[in-house]
């Protein structure tokens, strides 16, 4: 992938200043050619084709930077060009029905007061101190953004539990987590969830990215069949603090909030579809009725000039969006609720077609998945 291209400087990392920018002409199709190195032969129906492409989303970022009451910014970027099919593989995760065993079970120690529901929460909650909201990744053209996510999230947890960054391999997770119920997908690079990866990672530990580097493919899965354990059936991942994970209450805002202040970076679910021209601000650009079809690391919460937002990390490399994250408004499940009218177009379990409700800006309090970890080593502050 060539680099991104930014209408302006991020002048606002992670939401903590002003999101106003100015906004400049956007520049033509064979501007944009030349910036991203594209070898489109002139004239040719790929050349057609991509042009139309882009003069699409050029239109709907001039019509949205048009706006007087826009609280977001559209820019160029990597994405610009590509037909729907390719942007489509960025997505493809749905959980409209959970696979089994989604939340703790009896051999993964239940969590029954894992959130307390207690106590006033603060206006402000960023994980970003966390190294693992520095390194963003890129899941390129595989639809992988389950197995990112997941690994993003472990990634964060450990680090708050042992106060040390390490990478999982995320690419193992796309290699080796079974999909037999077809849910998000047919597994690999076509699509699964992050509940699945949680609980195959939960069994059988997870190498790092530098011993299964990612690859962006649906390469062999080189890790043991066998289920990992100590003789006391403690599983595998408590060899690095993981003592189980859980599926937060669906469309409910309270669960989500909390447990990003008190736990950490959690995987939430997204309706992505109308993401490809963000370039910064907070992001309102979905209907309360979506297609939940992406999976992203929710990394806190916050407020500017009065508006709310969720802080998400996508993965979609670094020169997308504001360095790889996207501000979204955050809407309690009362103020914000549609439906997902069409399941199958964001890969739910297979055959499953009937319409389920879904909350909050794109929907991203439809499912949120959250990692247990032991108590910390030092906190990370």
């Amino acid at each position: 992938m060539v680099l991104g291209f930014k209408v302006t400087l991020n002048l606002a990392l992670f939401g903590v200043t002003s999101s106003s920018r100015t906004t400049q002409s956007l520049p033509s199709f064979d501007s944009f050619i030349q910036k991203y190195e594209r070898s489109y032969e002139h004239d040719s129906a790929e050349y057609h084709e991509r042009r139309a492409v882009y003069e699409k989303n050029r239109a709907t970022a001039q019509e949205q930077n048009s706006r007087s009451d826009k609280m977001w910014t559209a820019g160029v970027n990597k994405l610009w060009d590509w037909t729907d099919a390719e942007y489509s593989k960025l997505l493809g995760w749905d959980s409209s029905v959970r696979p089994e065993g989604h939340s703790s079970h009896a051999s993964v120690r239940p969590h029954q007061t894992f959130l307390q529901q207690q106590g006033e929460l603060p206006k402000e909650k960023l994980w970003s101190n966390l190294a693992m909201s520095k390194q963003v990744k890129n899941q390129g053209g595989c639809g992988s953004c389950w197995a990112v996510a997941a690994s993003t999230t472990l990634e964060a947890h450990y680090e708050i539990y042992s106060g040390k960054f390490r990478t999982f391999s995320g690419q193992q997770m796309v290699s080796c987590t079974p999909n037999p119920r077809e849910c998000g997908g047919k597994g690999g690079c076509s699509g699964a969830t992050a509940e699945l990866a949680m609980e195959w990672v939960l069994k059988h530990g997870c190498a790092d990215e530098t011993a299964v580097p990612y690859t962006a493919t649906d390469s062999a899965c080189t890790a043991s069949n066998a289920t990992k354990t100590n003789g006391t059936m403690e599983m595998a991942a408590t060899s690095f603090g993981m003592t189980g994970w859980e599926t937060l209450p669906i469309n409910k805002y309270e669960p989500l909030v909390r447990a990003l202040y008190e736990r950490g970076p959690v995987v939430v679910s997204a309706a992505a579809n109308t993401w490809g021209t963000y370039d910064s601000g907070i992001f309102n650009g979905c209907e309360k009725d979506s297609v939940v079809n992406h999976a992203v690391t929710a990394i806190g919460y916050g407020e500017e000039k009065g508006t709310k937002y969720w802080l998400i990390q996508n993965s979609w490399g670094e020169d997308w969006g504001e360095e790889g994250h996207i501000r979204m408004q955050r809407h309690s499940e009362e103020a914000y609720c549609g439906m997902n009218n069409d399941p199958q177009a964001g890969v739910a379990c297979k055959g499953e077609t009937d319409p389920v409700p879904v909350c909050g800006m794109c929907g991203v309090l439809f499912d949120s998945v959250v990692p247990h970890f032991k108590p910390p080593v030092q906190h990370v502050v």
